[in-house]
């Protein structure tokens, strides 16, 4: 397990992030912190099955597509309960997704729940009825939807952040 210190954009006190490669941790600006393995994900909304191939954006696709089964992003982030106070609170959020070896990527929360983008962003477990690859390790995240798709794709996924930027 990983401690990684929360961005300055935060409010509140800064707290340590908790990794694990096991798990997919959603914490941040949540009121019920979760901690999920496998099992747990696939009870959240039925899982979905996405083609994926990884464009990169200065040399192109690599490899062939593979296909992912996991469930949506806004899933995740919606069962661990946004700590909105205010009915326009959503405005002022963001989603930092983190994995174990501190690679990060950034979602606005209007392009997760109120665009066609947020229907792609995926917490996958498995490719085509097997394990993920080994390197890419227990999770990862995809957003399929995306034009340059490397840039978001997330592989030993460990955790997301509900942030609060202002």
């Amino acid at each position: 397990m990983n401690d990684l210190p929360l961005p300055s954009t935060t409010t509140g006190p800064t707290r340590p992030l908790r990794l694990h490669a096991d798990r997919v941790c959603v914490q941040g600006w949540v009121r019920r912190p979760l901690a999920l393995d496998r099992t747990q994900l696939a009870q959240l909304d039925p899982p979905l099955q996405a083609d994926f191939v990884v464009v990169c954006t200065f040399d192109g696709a690599h490899g062939d597509p593979r296909r992912v089964r996991g469930v949506p992003l806004r899933a995740l982030v919606m069962a661990a309960d946004p700590a909105f106070e205010q009915r326009t609170d959503f405005k002022r959020a963001a989603l930092v997704v983190h994995s174990t070896d501190g690679y990060r990527a950034l979602f606005s929360w209007g392009e997760v729940f109120n665009s066609v983008v947020g229907d792609g962003v995926i917490v996958g477990w498995d490719c085509a009825e097997a394990p993920l690859p080994e390197a890419s390790g227990s999770f990862v995240l995809v957003s399929v939807y995306d034009r340059v798709t490397g840039p978001r794709f997330v592989q030993r996924l460990a955790s997301v952040e509900v942030l609060k930027l202002w």
